[in-house]
């Protein structure tokens, strides 16, 4: 009887148990992606930080779903809420937000030295890894600043391509480095030794 009365009340804590985690999950994912993320279920957590965002249209919410679904190898999440990131109207504000306060150039950043830069350069990779190479190519240029910069997008994205010994996308990657070429100006490697160490890299694998 004692042994038929504790299962009882064990299977009501599960069924209990259950639908609280239903309810968090449906309406609270905030609280999901805290619990998961403490769990370190790093795939659950990224698949939370979409429907937190999904739930609340944030930037931030946003941003943290693009990082999280990133880091858990989910691209093809990655890709699509990063390049509704770049678009959302208050991406520019929230990047000198997060400039100001995080060095891009830890755990996930990489070689990334600005919020802009890292997000650009996962969506850039995300895309290019979902088979979208042109978005990638376009993603990551689009990011690009007035000179050349060892730390951006660009050249995330031909680390990756390189990586993967893709000649023919880091041939893609030269050719529009050299489109933005000129004599004298920023982009011209005769005048900046990064810029053309980066060059012969992308020649050598293309």
């Amino acid at each position: 009887m004692i042994a038929k009365t504790a299962a009882i009340t064990f299977a009501c804590i599960i069924v209990v148990a259950l639908v609280l985690f239903g309810i968090f999950s449906l309406f609270v994912p905030s609280v999901m992606v805290s619990l998961t993320d403490s769990l370190g279920m790093t795939g659950a957590c990224a698949y939370y930080s979409v429907a937190q965002y999904e739930k609340s249209g944030d930037v931030a919410d946003l941003a943290d779903a693009v990082s999280r679904s990133y880091e858990a190898g989910h691209y093809d999440a990655a890709a699509e809420y990063g390049a509704l990131l770049r678009k959302h109207p208050s991406y520019a504000d929230y990047c000198a937000a997060r400039d100001a306060e995080t060095d891009f150039t830890g755990p996930l950043g990489g070689l990334l030295g600005t919020a802009d830069q890292f997000f650009a350069g996962i969506t850039a990779e995300s895309q290019y890894r979902c088979g979208d190479k042109d978005a990638a190519l376009e993603t990551a240029f689009d990011s690009i600043g007035d000179s050349f910069d060892d730390a951006d997008a660009v050249t995330y994205l031909a680390g990756v391509a390189v990586e993967a010994q893709d000649a023919d996308f880091c041939g893609r990657i030269l050719s529009e480095l050299d489109g933005l070429g000129g004599e004298g100006n920023a982009f011209d490697e005769d005048l900046h030794e990064d810029l053309k160490e980066f060059k012969d890299m992308l020649r050598e694998a293309a």
